[in-house]
């Protein structure tokens, strides 16, 4: 089964930017990449910062792009998403459940579960005790079936000191006593901190998509964030045999 994780599209409405980028038409320009990919993906990942302000407008953009794809998808939100409109433009897409947007989908042999690590009106994430209690009964339902985890914030530090000041602050702990020594896990797959990393969290394989749109620099001393122009790439996810392999591809040029 092969997956393309998508992430931190941070669309804005018509003649708005984001980091002085003109994130709308980053996004129809991977909306195309995507839609050229061969061999074509089954299904997509959406880990979050799909909008700038987290308005109707701009989640209907999104979905406009992704529906014409004819490709499942499903989504998770950021901490520039706003979990009312995402779940009401996107209602086809992401989780239902009442205190979160976690959710659970099952195709191809393969379980995906999304984590809603969203504070409202933070740039950090959490996973609070109910969501928690949510993922070991759904890992506690799974019968053993080979299980990918994606969402926004990475739970495993960076090393960039300007993220990891955002990154999880509540329920990581929890998160790895939960999946530690787990052998139906592949991996857990991230978005928030523009740029490809890997890592590892709980025993597992961690992986952080690089943004659809623009990159923040590689910096290990620096106290904020500097947009810089690198060539975009694809975060692609292969699942064969109970094993996970991931991929970069090109994305779209600037």
């Amino acid at each position: 089964m092969l997956i393309a994780q998508l992430t931190d599209f941070h669309v804005t409405l018509p003649g708005q930017t984001a980091g002085g980028v003109d994130t709308r038409a980053a996004f129809a320009a991977l909306v195309e990449r995507v839609r050229a990919l061969a061999p074509r993906p089954e299904l997509l990942l959406v880990s979050g910062d799909l909008a700038e302000a987290g308005v109707d407008a701009e989640y209907a953009f999104v979905l406009e792009g992704l529906e014409s794809l004819g490709i499942p998808f499903l989504a998770v939100p950021g901490n520039h998403d706003a979990p009312a409109p995402l779940r009401r433009v996107l209602a086809r897409h992401t989780g239902t459940e009442p205190e979160h947007g976690g959710l659970v989908h099952e195709q191809g042999g393969l379980r995906v579960i999304g984590l809603d690590t969203l504070v409202e009106g933070a740039s950090h994430g959490a996973l609070p005790p109910a969501q928690i209690a949510w993922l070991k009964g759904v890992l506690g339902a799974g019968d053993g079936l080979p299980t990918l985890i994606f969402m926004h914030h990475p739970p495993f530090a960076t090393g960039l000191p300007a993220m990891d000041e955002i990154g999880i602050r509540e329920g990581r702990d929890a998160l790895s006593d939960l999946l530690a020594g787990r052998r139906d896990i592949l991996g857990l797959v991230c978005g928030h901190v523009h740029r490809a990393i890997s890592g590892s969290f709980a025993g597992h394989r961690a992986f952080i998509a690089p943004s659809a749109s623009h990159q923040f620099a590689l910096d290990f001393a620096g106290p904020g964030f500097r947009v810089v122009r690198e060539p975009t790439q694809i975060a692609l996810h292969r699942v064969a045999d109970g094993r996970l392999v991931s991929y970069l591809v090109p994305g779209p040029p600037l």
